[in-house]
């Protein structure tokens, strides 16, 4: 049967990438290991977790999008960490539920594992799977404690406004989810207001304000370790689609659909109509 491909990225840490559509990650200290983000839930990542660690599993989800939270039904007796702003987050047209796990896998298989997609649908869940769950504030400043292994939660808003990462000092890695990667989606506001936009640069602040404590990003998407000088570009990047010295232009990419701008290694799509 088909797997969940996993890679060892620094000592006692791991990408699990779920077909090259999403990544979560497994980071394991000496009492217990975090599985960082749950996938779309096809297939058993637990069932991976527990293979790479004998640990006991807590989870702890950047945020609350069905892509990253969607294989929580497997976790449902572990701790769960989440920021509280995205308890009841909703996003247009992506559900916790069956129908979002084929969606996403027409839309993004194509790009994301175009060979592999026929082996995929067989790995959606028979049925609906109960993705209710009970969670711990994750608030800004908060450590989790693995044993000798501290994350560190960093507060990020903008992809989600719960949207959170996860600075492991000791390895000198940020787990950003969504926050920051390759190839960023704000959704388009009312009349275009640039609201998000502020608001992402105040975070890619925040988070640059803590650069001296990690080399790299462990992201969500399209890849799994990149030099955190992407966050500087993508600093520019936001300062000048504020300040009007950067336009950016309406494109259709694969599942993306809208405003995008880009500099350096960062793409953002500011206004995005997926």
């Amino acid at each position: 049967m088909l797997k969940q491909s996993v890679r060892e990225i620094a000592p006692f840490t791991w990408c699990i990438s779920e077909f090259g559509l999403v990544n979560a990650f497994a980071a394991a200290g000496n009492e217990r290991a975090a599985v960082i983000d749950t996938c779309c839930g096809y297939g058993n990542i637990r069932e991976i977790a527990e293979k790479i660690t004998s640990r006991p599993l807590i989870v702890i989800l950047t945020h609350k999008h069905p892509d990253h939270a969607g294989g929580i039904f497997h976790f449902r007796d572990c701790p769960v960490y989440m920021n509280g702003l995205d308890k009841d987050l909703v996003f247009p047209g992506m559900g916790f539920d069956n129908a979002f796990r084929k969606m996403y896998l027409d839309t993004r298989g194509p790009l994301r594992c175009p060979d592999v997609m026929k082996d995929v649908y067989s790995l959606i869940p028979e049925s609906e799977p109960d993705m209710t769950f009970s969670f711990t504030h994750a608030e800004d400043g908060m450590r989790i404690d693995l044993g000798g292994r501290v994350l560190e939660v960093i507060h990020t808003p903008g992809h989600t406004d719960g949207s959170i990462s996860l600075l492991d000092e000791d390895n000198r890695i940020l787990f950003s989810g969504d926050t920051v990667n390759k190839s960023i989606i704000l959704m388009r506001q009312k009349n275009n207001s640039p609201v998000l936009i502020e608001r992402f640069h105040n975070t890619l602040e925040k988070i640059w304000s803590h650069e001296k404590a990690f080399d790299h990003l462990a992201i969500g998407h399209d890849g799994d370790l990149i030099d955190k000088g992407i966050v500087h570009d993508y600093l520019c990047l936001s300062s000048g689609l504020l300040d009007g010295s950067i336009t950016g232009h309406y494109e259709e990419k694969g599942f993306r659909k809208g405003d995008v701008a880009r500099l350096g290694k960062a793409e953002l799509w500011y206004q995005c109509d997926c």
